[in-house]
């Protein structure tokens, strides 16, 4: 969901819904909750890896000009 959100796609197509999904024994309910909680406290583990790394191309973004604004 995540990624579909970030490419703002601009339409999704399903044929079942949630509950649907969830009856036959699927469910992203945790997901949902999980993004809730503070990094520490989620059941998968986050950890932040070379910051200095990620800082480049966030910053050559940042002065991008001609970027599309998300």
């Amino acid at each position: 969901m995540s990624a579909i959100y970030c490419s703002r796609c601009e339409a999704v197509y399903f044929s079942q819904d949630p509950q649907d999904t969830q009856d036959i024994g699927f469910s992203d309910d945790y997901q949902y909750d999980d993004f809730k909680k503070p990094i520490e406290e989620r059941s998968i583990r986050m950890v932040q890896f070379c910051p200095e790394l990620g800082k480049v191309p966030y910053d050559a973004w940042r002065a991008r000009p001609d970027k599309h604004p998300y």
